[in-house]
């Protein structure tokens, strides 16, 4: 699978769950920031300090920020994850699925807690992602 559209498609994800109330909170950015760079960690230490696809993390926050400005609606963003995810599911691991439903959740509860179209969202995701 490659790292480049993996984490391109989580951009899509937390996009839907971020503007699923209707608007993007600046809290919601921060979390997404924060999983990037916590990514780049941990991805750097995975691969025993090459980079090679660490810096492919920076595709989430690159897809966020272009849904962004485009205005993209929740369910186009929404779709764009769940065809990647359709495509890949094969590919799909303990570890990306969990963060995946981590990283939703954070941006979920980064401004007033999760609300219900926020929970909508995220009962389908994990649904899907458990389905696999």
């Amino acid at each position: 699978m490659n790292f480049k559209d993996y984490y391109t498609a989580i951009g899509r994800l937390v996009y839907a769950i971020a503007k699923a109330d209707g608007s993007i909170q600046t809290e919601e950015s921060a979390k997404i920031f924060h999983f990037v760079i916590s990514q780049i960690v941990n991805l750097e230490k995975d691969s025993g300090g090459t980079g090679k696809n660490a810096l492919e993390a920076f595709n989430t926050e690159r897809e966020f920020h272009r849904l962004k400005k485009m205005n993209a609606t929740v369910q186009e963003a929404y779709n764009g994850f769940v065809d990647f995810l359709d495509k890949n599911k094969q590919h799909f691991d303990g570890k990306m699925k969990k963060t995946c439903l981590d990283i939703m959740e954070k941006v979920a509860m980064a401004y007033n807690g999760v609300e219900d179209p926020e929970k909508a969202i995220i009962d389908k995701v994990k649904e899907k992602i458990n389905s696999i």
